[in-house]
């Protein structure tokens, strides 16, 4: 690991008040890259991400700082650097730039910080994208676009020697680069481990499985083999694929098939497709081969992609284009309607088109 990181140039630490607000402003240097941290952008936890700009060039890239609290913490954020590095360079996987590790004797938190820098994917995240739609729905075609995807990007993943588990695959990790494509991010619950479950297993080593799987994983997409390791079924890519089909359904419906994230719904597959639904007709056999119980009898990732190709192909659309959605344009120059991929509050459009 330690060839991942370079050091940190030029960062000044901060100067009292909140930690994630007077990082802005400071300068940075990673991997001769400097940089000045422009401004927060999002946050939670120990993390903070912030737009950050190359000083010599203009180009804008997304810097994720993490604040390691102990020795765990620091191994947990190690991990998700390696991995965002290893699957880096796929078209619909964020784009890794650079590390950096501080030794907490250089940070004013007194505490190991990381900074990794990315690509900056300035379509926003695709939950905010679909906040503009305002009770309207998507089309057949662009939640097959977002679905084709974010499956590949799930394929390269379980494509990796060992495989690698996302765990936390959700709406809300999905970005819209520059170019309007669905770019899978968030790797900080990422595993490469499979858990053989079986009859040998205690009772204490299935609750202390479960608590794992509870703290790196979302309750609404959490799969049934996490939640209850009783069926003694492995625990895998398969979770990923289940987290999938909770994306299609929230796509479809705008709402999550176990929105009260019930454990008895969940292990029970207990959810329901809106009757007299004909518009995602083509997606009904989709959603319930990712959404059963089973993971053996649940739908490969190969499955899911020869499935949306066939929609693709009678219907006769493209799913490797940008993803587009029309918003209306409420500002006093040129009010109007917009084929934007993002709008901020409904009021400016970033992209026009």
């Amino acid at each position: 690991m330690a060839d991942l990181f370079k050091s940190a140039l030029g960062y000044l630490g901060t100067n009292g008040g909140t930690a994630e607000n007077d990082f802005v402003g400071q300068q940075v240097e990673i991997n001769g890259i400097r940089l000045r941290i422009k401004k927060l952008i999002a946050e939670g936890g120990f993390a903070y991400v912030y737009v950050a700009q190359d000083i010599s060039s203009g180009k804008t890239y997304a810097l994720k700082r993490l604040l390691g609290a102990d020795q765990v913490a620091c191994d947990s954020i190690r991990q998700e650097i390696s991995v965002s590095k290893q699957l880096s360079g796929h078209p619909y996987i964020v784009e890794f730039i650079a590390a950096a590790a501080i030794d907490k004797t250089q940070s004013k938190e007194n505490r190991n910080e990381f900074l990794l820098l990315s690509e900056l994917c300035t379509g926003g995240s695709l939950v905010d994208a679909l906040r503009i739609l305002e009770g309207k729905s998507l089309s057949v075609s662009q939640v097959c676009t977002i679905m084709y995807q974010t499956t590949k990007a799930v394929q390269h993943m379980q494509a990796q020697n060992p495989p690698v588990t996302h765990r936390d695959l959700k709406v809300e990790n999905l970005l819209i680069s520059e170019s309007g494509h669905i770019k899978l991010c968030d790797f900080g619950s990422s595993m490469t481990t499979t858990y053989s479950v079986d009859l040998g297993w205690s009772a204490h080593q299935r609750a202390m499985l479960e608590d794992e799987m509870a703290k790196h994983t979302t309750p609404m997409y959490r799969a049934p083999e996490m939640l209850d390791t009783w069926n003694n079924y492995a625990i895998n890519g398969q979770a990923d694929v289940w987290a999938l089909g909770c994306i299609l359904y929230y796509l479809c419906y705008l709402k999550h098939p176990f929105e009260d994230s019930a454990k008895l719904r969940i292990v029970n597959g207990n959810f329901a497709i809106p009757p007299n639904d004909g518009k995602y007709e083509c997606f009904h056999e989709l959603i319930r081969g990712m959404l059963k119980v089973d993971p053996n009898q649940r739908f490969k990732v190969s499955d899911i992609l020869e499935r949306l190709a066939a929609i693709a192909e009678t219907k006769g659309f493209d799913m490797k284009v940008p993803l587009t959605i029309k918003c209306k344009k409420i500002d006093l120059i040129s009010p109007g309607w917009c084929n934007s991929f993002l709008c901020i509050s409904n009021r400016f459009c970033l992209y026009m088109y």
